[in-house]
C-alpha cells in the first residue's frame, strides 16, 4: 500500500506497527529519494525472523537488529525512532535497540510514497533494505509522530493505492454471539465489539438500561438513527437545524443523510476542530466551514441551515458562514434516515460529504425547523450509545417531574400541582383536584402554561367571535399570554393569538384567509399589572390596554370563523417555536388574572385548567 511520504520527518520521525507475519521475511515500510534506494532513505524488514530497521541520511547507512525474534502467526508491535543520525527500534516490551548513521549529515530526504508491506520494484531495495520480497501477514495499525495513519482507499482513508491487499478480519466473528439483537463487528484484525442496540450495553450487549442522555464513543462505532419528522415534500427546499454539542474529539460525523438514488445528501461534521457543513442538491456539492476552530471538551451551540442551495453556517458566537451549491437544482430529497454522530457504514456514504468516522462526545439536543429529533427512544436507533455523565441521568425532578438538561446544569419541568427546583413541594395541604385554592393567581417562568379543553371554553374561542379579557403582568419584553390554534400551525392554519413581542402587546389570528394583526405599542414588561381586552368579531379585531385608546385591525380574505380543534392554552405553551410557527420562542414570565371569555363567563385559572406546566403562585 501507500501513502503520502512522510511530513516533517527529515531530521527526526517515530513509527509503530501492529503486524503478524506468515512469512520469515519480508518488507515491513519503507521512504526515501527514490524507488530505487539510492540516497537517502529508511526501511524496516523482517529477514530470518528479526526486525531491521535501516536509515540513510545520505552518506552511510545505519542498521538497527532486533534482538528478539517474532513468532509466526503472532501479533507484534515495533516501534522505530530516529533523531539525526541516532536511531533505535524497540520490538514489544523488549529493551530498545539503538544505533547510528554514518557521517555527518543528519538529514533524509523524502520524495517517494510510504510504502508499506511491500513496493512495486522491492527486487531493486534488496540491498538497502535486506530483502527483495513483500511482506506476507496482516498489519492492523500504523502510526506515524503520533498520529494514526487510516488504511482505508483515499478519499475515506489514507491509502493511494495498492496491491493484492486481503481482509484480516474475516473470522473474528465466527464463534461470537452478541445478546439482545446486537450484532457483531470486527473493529481489528483480532478483536470485535458487539454493535448493542438502544438500552443495552455490556461486551455482548447483555446488560439493558435506561438512555436518557446520549454520549456517543468513535471506538464503539456508536450513531443514533431517527426519521424525518414529516415527509420529504417538507425539506425539500429549506431545512434548519440546531444542535447543542459537547466534543470529545476534534473530528467525527455530527449528522448525515443522503438519497440512495441521486447525488443529494447533507452532512455535519468536525474536521480538525472546524464545523463542516456540506450539501447537494444533485447538481455539484457546497461546502461550508466555520471560520475558527471548537474547543473540545466545551459545550456549543450550531445552527445550519439551508434555503434551495444556499447555506449558512453559525457555531456560538462566530461570524456566520455562507456558501451556496453548484449547478441548477435546488432542492434535496433524502431517503435514509437522519443519521446523528455517525453512520452504519462509513465506506458507502457520499464520497464528498466528509463522513469519515464516527463522533466522539455529548449531543444534548437536535432541532429540525423547530421540531425535537427524539434520540433516546422509539422511533429512534441506535448502536452502542451510553448515558452522558449528567445529572438528568439520575432522574432528579420528583413526582412526575421532566428533567431538562441545559449543558452541564437542569431544570425541572413540574406537573401541575407542584413547585420548586425538583418539584419536590406540593401546593400547601392541597393537590391536584382543589389545587386553586392553593394557587388562585397562577405565575409563569417563560417555559410554563395551562391548557383547557372543556367544551364551554372552547366554544367561547373560536366561531365567529370571540372577547377576552384578563389582567397581567411581566418582567420580560417577549411571551405568549393566549393560544389557540392547530398543532403545528401551517402558513394558513385557523389561530388566536395575543403576547408581548418586544414589549408591545400583539393580537393575531388567521381565520383561513390571511393574518390580521391589532398592535398597542407601549412598554408593558414593566412588572406592573396591566388590563387587556380583546375582541374579535368576524374579521374584525380590537385590542384595548389599560386607559390607552383602542387599536383595531382586520384579517384578509373572506374567512370569518376561526375553525380550530386544538385546546386553549394560557402563559405559554408546549415546543411554542414550532407550535407557533416562531411567533413566539417562549412563555410569559410573570402573571395572569381575573381571565374573562364573552365579557361574563370567569375562568378559575388554575382549577378549570386540564394541564399545567411549572405553575406556582404569583409573588407580590
Amino acid at each position: 500500500m501507500t501513502f503520502e511520504p512522510l511530513k516533517n520527518s527529515y531530521q527526526t520521525f517515530q513509527i509503530t506497527l501492529e503486524f503478524k507475519t506468515e512469512a520469515e521475511d519480508g518488507l515491513l515500510l519503507y521512504c526515501g529519494e527514490n524507488e530505487h534506494a539510492r540516497g537517502d532513505y529508511t526501511s524496516l524488514a523482517l529477514i530470518r525472523r528479526k526486525l531491521h530497521f535501516r536509515f540513510n541520511c545520505g552518506t552511510g547507512a545505519a542498521q538497527i537488529v532486533s534482538d528478539s525474534r517474532v513468532v509466526l502467526g503472532q501479533w507484534h508491535t515495533v516501534t522505530v525512532y530516529r533523531d539525526g543520525t541516532s536511531g533505535w527500534l524497540r520490538l514489544d516490551n523488549d529493551t530498545p535497540v539503538s544505533g547510528r548513521s554514518q557521517g555527518q549529515y543528519t538529514k533524509i530526504t523524502f520524495r517517494t510514497p510510504f510504502f508499506v508491506g511491500g513496493a512495486p520494484g522491492v527486487y531493486w531495495l534488496a540491498r538497502a533494505a535486506g530483502t527483495n520480497r513483500g511482506f506476507h501477514g496482516c498489519v492492523q495499525s500504523v502510526s506515524v509522530n503520533g498520529k494514526g495513519v487510516d488504511m482505508r482507499p483515499w478519499p475515506r482513508g489514507h491509502a493511494l493505492s495498492g496491491a493484492d491487499i486481503g481482509e484480516c478480519s474475516g473470522s473474528v466473528c465466527g464463534g461470537v454471539t452478541c445478546a439482545n439483537g446486537g450484532t457483531c463487528f470486527a473493529h481489528r484484525a483480532d478483536g470485535y465489539i458487539c454493535l448493542c442496540p438502544l438500552g443495552f450495553r455490556g461486551t455482548h450487549c447483555q446488560e439493558s438500561f435506561l438512555l436518557s442522555l446520549p454520549s456517543f464513543n468513535e471506538t464503539l462505532r456508536s450513531y443514533a438513527s431517527a426519521p424525518w419528522p414529516q415527509s420529504s415534500r417538507q425539506y425539500l427546499s429549506f431545512m434548519e437545524f440546531e444542535v447543542t454539542f459537547r466534543p470529545a474529539a476534534p473530528d467525527g460525523t455530527l449528522l448525515y443523510s443522503e438519497d440512495t438514488d441521486s447525488r443529494d445528501f447533507l452532512s455535519i461534521a468536525l474536521a480538525a476542530g472546524h464545523l463542516e457543513f456540506r450539501f447537494d442538491c444533485g447538481t455539484g456539492p457546497a461546502l461550508i466551514r466555520s471560520e475558527e476552530p471548537v474547543s473540545v471538551g466545551a459545550w456549543h451551540e450550531l445552527r445550519v441551515s439551508r434555503t434551495a442551495k444556499n447555506g449558512i453556517l453559525q457555531v456560538d458566537n462566530q461570524r456566520p458562514v455562507e456558501s451556496m451549491a453548484e449547478g441548477a437544482f435546488t432542492q434535496i430529497k433524502c431517503n435514509t434516515p437522519l443519521y446523528i454522530g455517525g453512520v452504519p457504514n462509513y465506506d458507502i456514504t457520499k464520497s464528498s460529504a466528509g463522513v469519515l468516522r464516527p463522533f466522539s462526545g455529548n449531543i444534548q439536543k437536535v432541532l429540525l425547523n423547530d421540531r425535537t429529533i427524539p434520540l433516546t427512544a422509539a422511533p429512534a436507533e441506535g448502536v452502542n450509545l451510553e448515558n452522558a455523565v449528567h445529572p438528568c441521568v439520575d432522574q432528579p425532578c420528583a413526582n412526575g417531574g421532566t428533567c431538562r438538561p441545559k449543558w452541564d446544569e437542569y431544570e425541572c419541568d413540574c406537573p401541575l400541582g407542584y413547585d420548586g427546583r425538583h418539584c419536590q413541594k406540593e401546593c400547601g395541604n392541597y393537590c391536584l383536584n382543589t389545587v386553586t385554592e392553593a394557587i388562585e393567581i397562577p405565575q409563569f417562568i417563560g417555559r410554563s402554561y395551562l391548557t383547557y379543553d372543556n367544551r364551554d371554553i372552547l366554544k367561547r374561542v373560536s366561531g365567529s367571535r370571540t372577547s377576552v379579557f384578563m389582567r397581567f403582568k411581566s418582567t420580560a419584553p417577549d411571551g405568549l399570554l393566549l393560544w389557540r390554534g392547530g398543532s403545528p400551525t401551517g402558513p394558513n392554519s385557523d389561530f388566536l393569538s395575543l403576547g408581548l413581542q418586544d414589549g408591545a402587546l400583539v393580537f393575531s389570528y388567521n381565520l383561513g384567509s390571511g393574518v390580521g394583526t391589532v398592535m398597542v405599542n407601549g412598554t408593558f414588561s414593566d412588572g406592573r399589572w396591566h388590563r387587556v381586552k380583546a375582541v374579535r368579531d368576524g374579521q374584525s379585531g380590537k385590542l384595548t390596554v389599560d386607559d390607552y385608546g383602542a387599536k383595531t385591525g382586520k384579517s384578509p380574505g373572506k374567512m370569518r370563523q376561526l375553525n380550530t380543534n386544538g385546546v386553549l392554552y394560557v402563559g405559554g405553551m408546549k415546543e411554542i417555536s414550532l407550535h407557533t410557527n416562531r411567533q413566539y420562542m417562549r412563555g410569559l414570565v410573570g402573571c395572569v388574572s381575573h381571565f374573562t371569555l364573552s365579557t361574563d363567563y370567569h375562568l378559575s385559572l388554575v382549577e378549570d385548567a386540564a394541564d399545567g406546566k411549572n405553575i406556582n403562585t404569583c409573588s407580590n
